[in-house]
């Protein structure tokens, strides 16, 4: 709201402005111009420095790998990384999720998590078509090789 309406009052000194100069050019004095133009230097201003905040707002919200294993977008949570469209909208918001049992892993989690060794680990075997991973949290989950299903999910192990 607040830049809304600092926005409208910058568009409204620089609409008058001029008009207000033109019709009582000889009843104004210097001061009065110095004057009107330093408000539109601070109208300008106070701007740029909203821009700047919400360029630092946004750079916040970046994702990170370490912290964050989906969005939330439209009101729904994602699990993987979201694309630069996606980054850029403004319901956009990078967020973390304690994975479930019948989760699917997203591709850069199936590539980039480690497979553990399941006897150094002491765990017990994995069944077929399945393999330990550990994420970047130190979650061991047990996860389908074809398809990224997770079957089991060890907390910190």
């Amino acid at each position: 709201m607040n830049k809304h309406f600092k926005t409208a009052a910058l568009a409204a000194l620089i609409m008058v402005g001029p008009l207000s100069m033109a019709g009582a050019a000889s009843a104004q004095t210097r001061r009065d111009v110095q004057e009107q133009r330093q408000d539109v230097r601070d109208a300008r201003r106070d701007l740029r420095e909203e821009r700047q905040d919400l360029r630092q707002a946004r750079q916040a919200q970046r994702w990170n790998q370490r912290q964050h294993n989906g969005y939330y977008a439209n009101g729904r949570f994602y699990y993987g990384q979201p694309s630069a469209a996606i980054q850029s909208r403004r319901d956009y918001r990078p967020a973390y999720q304690q994975w479930r049992r019948g989760d699917r892993l997203p591709n850069y989690a199936r590539t980039q998590y480690r497979e553990v060794d399941w006897r150094r680990e002491h765990l017990r075997q994995p069944p077929r078509g399945y393999h330990y991973v550990r994420d970047d949290r130190g979650e061991v989950l047990l996860v389908a090789v074809a398809t990224g299903v997770i079957l089991s999910i060890l907390l910190n192990n």
